[in-house]
């Protein structure tokens, strides 16, 4: 069995994915968050907000004004703080999932970016 793909080896596989079909969007520092403390403030005094989605797609399709994804690996559970912007983002308009590998992320944005996405959010 092979080794298994880290959330950062994930998160690079699915901008490039987003930079190869050109759609625009914005990753977050995601677990680059974890970094030494003088990161973490430098992070959190320029607007860094604990579990801000870790790729954010601006791309209004249908009713929705973007896609927000929270990326996780295995069994990794989204924290209360991205269950809370998952659940604020949905309530302001966008669509919100929390993924689990590659497949499901694919799939999800293929589907936002289809307009064949409903709001049957993946974040519970």
């Amino acid at each position: 069995m092979g080794k298994k793909m880290t959330e950062y080896q994930l998160q690079k596989a699915v901008v490039n994915y987003l930079d190869y079909n050109g759609v625009l969007f914005c990753g977050s520092m995601g677990g680059q968050y974890q970094a030494h403390i003088s990161q973490r403030v430098k992070a959190k005094k320029s607007g860094y907000k604990r579990g801000f989605p870790d790729i954010f797609i601006y791309e209004p399709i249908n009713e929705f004004k973007g896609l927000a994804i929270e990326l996780k690996i295995g069994k990794n559970k989204a924290s209360k703080h991205q269950l809370y912007w998952c659940t604020e983002l949905l309530r302001r308009g966008y669509a919100a999932e929390i993924c689990t590998g590659l497949e499901q992320t694919l799939h999800i944005i293929n589907i936002y970016l289809a307009g064949r996405y409903e709001n049957k959010a993946n974040i519970f």
